[in-house]
This record gives C-alpha cells, structure tokens and sequence, in this order.
C-alpha cells in the first residue's frame, strides 16, 4: 500500500507541474498570425516598357556632343552660340527616359540641366520633366511630346519674368549618329519664334550617368 501510495503522490506531482507548464504558454505573449490574404500573396510581375518607350530610348540613348545656336530673342538680343555634352539613358527598367545636359555659351559657363520622359497612355502621348540651373523654380512644369510623322513635338507652358510663355520642342532629322532639337518660344501657341537650335551628334562610350 505504502508503495501504491508513493506512486500516486510522483503521479500527482508530475501532473501538477504539467498543468503549471500550460498555464505558463498561455500566459506568455503570442505573435499575431498574418492574415492569410498577405501570408499567400505574390508579388504582381513587374511592368513592361512600352513599345513607344522602347523607340524612343533606341534612338536617343547615348553619348552626345550638343552644339548650340540662340536666336535673337528677348531673352538674348544678340543670339549666341554654346557647345557642351549630353547623357541620355534609360531609367528604372526602362519605363523612362533620362538626360545630363552641360553647356557652357550664350546660357553661362556652368549651365546644367537634366531631364525625365516616360511614356502615358492615358494621354498617349510621353510626358516630360525638365529642371535646369537657369530655371527660378528650379524645374519647369510638366510637358508632353508627340510623335508626328518621323517628328516628335513637344509642347510646355512656363513662367518668364513674371509671364506666362509659351514653348514647343521639336526633334528631326533623326539619324544612327545625330539628331536636331529646335525650340520656339512665345506668350501663345501662335506667336512662337524659334528660339534656339541644339544639334546633338554621337560621341564615343556607353551612355549612363
């Protein structure tokens, strides 16, 4: 019997402190499950460069020499000349276009700007971003450019001196070495004045920043 009973009391024991284990777990803090809808989820798959984006990177990324001829305007009498380099590559996955732009002339010895274009097909058309060191804002509103033909326009509406101006960038004379950007300026579409004649020509080098 003495036996009998010293095996319950270890029975009992061990039961007790079975029970002290459990009531521990419960007690002690649990990480919260993730709610099955993002535990299961997978990552969309990433988009894919239009093709009027891809055109455009084709024919403009590289290296480019620019040469620059300014037309008598308000914002420089006399004309001028400048010269400098571009960088033009693709962006992120190459759903944008992006450029370097240096120059030194008529617009300063340092001038510098940079550039975003990405393709909208909400618009079809591209849309552009442009900031640059003469610019008071430091960038100009957003653009739009259109191909038409074998020419692609481009349309802006800024700020000058306190007045709303007017701007439209056209692209020709497209070519595996060269291509010719011009740049009308006035208070409306249709009192433009071309401004400015920018011929960039392939340089030597892989683009990129």
């Amino acid at each position: 019997m003495k036996i009998i009973r010293s095996v319950m009391v270890v029975i009992t024991a061990v039961g007790i402190f079975c029970l002290a284990g459990l009531a521990q777990d419960n007690d002690a803090p649990k990480r919260p499950m993730p709610p099955r809808s993002i535990a299961n989820a997978k990552m969309p798959p990433p988009p894919q460069p239009s093709a009027e984006m891809t055109k455009l990177i084709q024919m403009m990324s590289g290296n480019w020499t620019v040469s620059e001829k300014y037309s008598p305007s308000p914002m420089f009498p006399t004309g001028g000349t400048g010269k400098g380099t571009a960088k033009i590559w693709s962006g992120p996955g190459s759903l944008a276009l992006l450029e370097s732009y240096h120059a030194s002339g008529v617009m300063g010895n340092n001038f510098s700007g940079a550039g975003t274009i990405w393709w909208d097909p909400k618009v079809q058309a591209y849309r552009v971003v442009w900031c640059d060191s003469m610019t008071p804002n430091g960038c100009d509103g957003s653009g739009t450019l259109q191909w038409d033909g074998e020419t692609l326009t481009g349309t802006q509406e800024s700020e000058m001196n306190g007045q709303k101006m007017f701007m439209r960038f056209t692209y020709t004379n497209w070519s595996p070495t060269s291509f010719v950007m011009t740049m009308a300026m006035g208070p409306d579409a249709n009192s433009l004045k071309e401004m400015a004649t920018i011929t960039y020509t392939r340089a030597a080098g892989k683009a990129g920043q």
